[in-house]
């Protein structure tokens, strides 16, 4: 073997020996993160509606939305403006039915975090569908009385 062929033997065994451990170590190091529904709709403030049906108008959910006390203590806004939007709550009718399905989902990362399924028998569309938002959303975002913030 030549000098220089020893020489880079050499050269690329000790490289390797210093590189394997640090490798090693990083890899030891890493943190799987975790992804949180419950952290995403705890932390949301903004909302946008989208339909994927002519038998069902946004505006509609939105006055619902709005008119509920609840979604007036967590703070939350509507937007007109998907791209603004912390959530989407996307809404489709059944094919050939009189139910509507919602889905509430992470416009980041396009994750269903929660939905529902309504029947246009029991009432307005829309009005079931804000109640079946705030008592699920009530699971993971509680309200906060008056009197715990005193």
């Amino acid at each position: 073997m030549t000098p220089f062929a020893r020489y880079a033997c050499v050269l690329l065994a000790t490289c390797f020996c210093i590189v394997a451990p640090l490798s090693a170590q990083q890899n030891s190091q890493t943190q799987v993160v975790r992804y949180d529904p419950s952290a995403v709709l705890r932390s949301a403030q903004t909302i946008f509606i989208r339909t994927k049906s002519v038998y069902f108008k946004a505006s509609a959910l939105e006055q619902e939305l709005l008119s509920r006390d609840e979604f007036q203590q967590w703070g939350f806004a509507i937007s007109r403006d998907e791209k603004d939007a912390d959530l989407i709550i996307e809404v489709e009718r059944k094919l050939f039915t009189n139910r509507f399905v919602y889905s509430v989902l992470d416009p980041r990362t396009e994750r269903v975090l929660m939905g529902g399924k309504i029947g246009s028998l029991g009432g307005s569309i829309e009005s079931q569908m804000a109640d079946g938002f705030v008592k699920r959303l009530k699971r993971v975002r509680p309200l906060v009385s008056l009197t715990q913030v005193k």
